[in-house]
């Protein structure tokens, strides 16, 4: 085996972040037990907006792939697509 540690993609809402395997378990478990913060919008004239907290419905871990060092290395070769 490489002495390069693997990395992992993680999908958070419309975004995907590469970070060490390790890192992309923490944030997928602390996701896993998050409860969901909402705000619904209304307006002033019916008492202004309203802020929820409640547990998730079903427990559902973002998506975590994992990605050579290699291949991360070459997608950070090839940067910010223009």
């Amino acid at each position: 085996m490489s002495d390069h540690k693997l990395m992992a993609t993680i999908n958070v809402g419309y975004k995907v972040y590469v970070m060490p395997v390790d890192d992309a378990v923490a944030i997928a478990k602390a996701l896993a037990v998050a409860e969901i913060y909402d705000t619904k919008y209304r307006p002033k004239e019916e008492g202004g907006s309203t802020h929820h907290v409640y547990p998730q419905e079903q427990q559902a871990l973002p998506s975590v792939q994992l990605v050579s060092y290699e291949h991360y290395r070459m997608a950070k070769l090839a940067g910010k697509p223009v």
